[in-house]
């Protein structure tokens, strides 16, 4: 029996989580949800998902590196 990596199923819902360093993750709703991260989308379908990342996270640098 073959295992799937649940970030390559279409039709996973998912989670958008965020650290401290402003960083986002997309998130298998059905895992926990890892110290240091809080949940600031969904859960939703992986295409929702995608979308939000498109419209909300602009830069992907941490928030303590200095902007150019």
């Amino acid at each position: 029996m073959e295992t799937l990596n649940p970030f390559d199923d279409e039709n996973q819902r998912c989670l958008i989580l965020c650290n401290e360093q402003q960083q986002y993750s997309l998130w298998p709703d059905f895992s926990a949800v890892p110290a240091g991260w809080a949940r600031v989308f969904g859960p939703a379908s992986r295409g929702q998902c995608v979308s939000w990342f498109e419209q909300h996270w602009q830069d992907m640098r941490p928030a303590s590196q200095p902007k150019a």
